[in-house]
């Protein structure tokens, strides 16, 4: 499983921190002691009673329920007896049929409040009174209808004997609770995207730095990298460009001198030819095929120093039509190629370099298994091409190696079947130009089986 990207662990990084903050105001919310129970105003328990709409100080619906029997009886507290003769005189019922119920404990002594007063205001107009307390009977009475009591439950007998009953909503959110999650929501949202933005932000530089680490694998002569983003990553760019320029000066020099050997042996290998003409024709048929090898492993590489210079031109090609042309070149000639391909594997790359490094590896097929058969198709947003034979495999710790120039395996590939081991290397530096790979792995049914890929044009992908 491949680890998470540079850019995605800063975001998951700066997530987490905002959630982790948004989680411990949510325990503080959810777990801390709920604040008492903000109350209703007397006008406000008179509607509820009526069955008409009414809300508490803090916004809850106020509704009453009926009930065949005095859900509760009259409490001994003075207030809440005060609040009931409130109620009655308010509702125009009976006092004896109203009653109240303080949701707090009653306390002890006499209660005295800024707003109790020794009178009764005068009845509601178009509402009948149904007695007139005296003043003695009255010690505790509501000033303002403004003020909101503390909660209280309170039931009254309507006419038809059933009792009308409001208890102060519980349970649920606040609606004070309610406004801080939504808040709390809204806050996510609108840093999520600034902490996107900013995890590319840093990430931008360091995903150009890898992929010009990658690219170099293919490519040593790719354009130096422009220096961008933190101190830190500019100082890796630059030092990345210095390790890019001597690696590619140290190629350079290696490919000119395996050039300059190379162009070199011709010369005298053109004086032996004339020199062994004045020799025996038995001897003169062996000099002459040592010649030819030596002719065949030059060849070879000036062919592998001049793929090490080209850069080819790059163009928009069809990967399928490719392979069906070299497959052909190959059956003119009598070879034993086999081919399925699909159509339309648009790529981009130099027709000739692919060319030549789809030619070496059929040719090094043939040379070693007498048949190939060679696949292209689409796979995964990637034109791969399978060229597989059914020849004796190569050992699994070799299959890396058989790309170092020059490398040659001991017994099926032997010195017999000719080369210098220069044919996969050239193959494989022909695709990676293009932004290809190459690899080569052993068939589960015998064989070797070599996969080129190129991704396809953005078009194309399925």
């Amino acid at each position: 499983m491949r680890p998470p990207t540079v850019l995605v662990q800063v975001a998951l990084l700066a997530v987490a921190a905002v959630i982790a903050t948004q989680l411990a105001t949510l325990a503080i919310v959810a777990l801390a002691p709920a604040p008492k129970p903000v109350g209703f105003t007397l006008p406000a328990a008179v509607a509820a009673l009526e069955g008409g709409p009414a809300q508490t100080a803090d916004g809850r619906a106020l509704r009453r329920q009926l009930y065949a029997a005095a859900p509760f009886g009259q409490a001994e507290d003075p207030f809440a007896q005060a609040l009931a003769r409130a109620l009655a005189h308010a509702l125009g019922r009976d006092p004896s049929a109203v009653r109240v119920r303080m949701e707090r404990p009653a306390r002890s002594g006499p209660l005295r409040l800024s707003t109790a007063i020794n009178r009764w205001e005068p009845p509601s107009p178009g509402r009948p009174r149904s007695s007139a307390p005296q003043p003695d009977d009255l010690r505790i009475g509501v000033l303002s209808d403004q003020i909101a009591i503390p909660p209280f439950s309170a039931t009254v007998r309507l006419e038809d004997g059933l009792w009308a009953t409001i208890v102060p909503p519980k349970g649920g959110l606040a609606p004070w609770q309610r406004t801080l999650l939504l808040s709390m929501g809204l806050s996510l949202a609108l840093l999520s995207p600034l902490i996107w933005w900013m995890a590319q932000r840093l990430a931008h530089p360091i995903r150009r730095f890898a992929q010009a680490a990658d690219r170099l694998g293919a490519d040593p002569d790719a354009a130096p990298l422009t220096p961008r983003g933190p101190a830190e990553v500019r100082l890796a760019v630059a030092a990345f460009n210095d390790m890019q320029a001597r690696l590619r000066e140290h190629i350079a020099r290696r490919t000119h001198t395996v050039a300059a050997i190379a162009h070199d042996l011709r010369t005298p290998l053109t004086r032996l030819r004339f020199r062994i003409e004045a020799m025996a024709p038995d001897q003169q048929r062996q000099a002459i095929r040592d010649i030819e090898e030596m002719e065949a492993l030059i060849a070879q590489a000036m062919q592998f120093a001049k793929g090490r210079y080209e850069k080819g031109q790059a163009e928009m090609l069809d990967l399928g039509d490719l392979v069906r042309s070299v497959v052909e070149r190959f059956g003119e000639s009598g070879a034993d190629v086999g081919m399925t391909a699909t159509s339309r594997l648009s790529v981009y790359g130099d027709a000739e370099i692919l060319r030549r490094g789809l030619s070496n590896l059929m040719d090094n097929a043939l040379r070693h298994a007498g048949a190939v058969t060679v696949r292209a198709a689409s796979e995964g947003g990637r034109a791969v091409v399978r060229i597989q034979d059914q020849g004796p495999g190569i050992p699994a710790d070799q299959l890396e190696r058989v790309f170092d120039p020059f490398f040659r395996l001991d017994g099926s590939r032997s010195r017999r079947t000719g080369g210098a081991g220069l044919g996969l290397s050239i193959a494989r530096h022909a695709v990676r130009a293009s932004g290809g790979e190459l690899i080569l792995s052993n068939a589960a049914t015998g064989g070797l089986v070599a996969t080129l890929s190129l991704p396809l044009v953005e078009g194309d992908r399925a």
